[in-house]
């Protein structure tokens, strides 16, 4: 679907031609990825708000939450996108903003995720329940990005 009207010279324009069934396969489990992602963050805040463990374990939650606000305004943006029917055709900043704040924020919650686990693996600061939230965040953040990124990468200049 090619939109003439945003097709304003000096706005690059990026269209995806992945086929619907692997788009969909794909949205599907970058969905279950941030679901998970903010599954966990939600089970976190509920049981480990006493301290939440030490500075560093607090640093990288933290971290986490930020990289989580960034997906959420990804997603808002998708399903905007998805309401106007425009979400195989964008402008380099709608791209940026939907799929990129998605799969990047994705990233970055699964990495600050993963030094919580670790950290949390090594002296174990918080409670059980805790730990697999947080190995509920980070296997979030990853799935999320690992299939994200595959529709991310397909969209090309026109």
């Amino acid at each position: 679907m090619y939109l003439p009207i945003l097709s304003v010279k000096g706005i690059g324009m990026y269209e995806s031609k992945i086929s619907d069934k692997r788009w969909l396969i794909l949205g599907l489990l970058s969905d279950i990825g941030w679901i998970m992602l903010f599954a966990g963050i939600v089970i976190y805040m509920v049981n480990g708000a006493d301290g939440l463990g030490t500075v560093a374990i607090s640093a990288l939650f933290l971290v986490t939450l930020l990289s989580a606000v960034f997906v959420l305004f990804g997603v808002i943006a998708l399903i905007t996108q998805r309401i106007r029917k425009i979400d195989r055709v964008l402008t380099k900043r709608q791209l940026v903003i939907s799929f990129g704040f998605v799969v990047f924020g994705a990233l970055t919650a699964a990495a600050a995720s993963m030094g919580s686990v670790f950290v949390d693996a090594l002296w174990h600061y918080e409670t059980g329940v805790c730990f697999i939230a947080q190995c509920l965040m980070y296997a979030g953040g990853l799935i999320c990005f690992a299939f994200g990124y595959p529709i991310f990468k397909s969209f090309k200049r026109q």
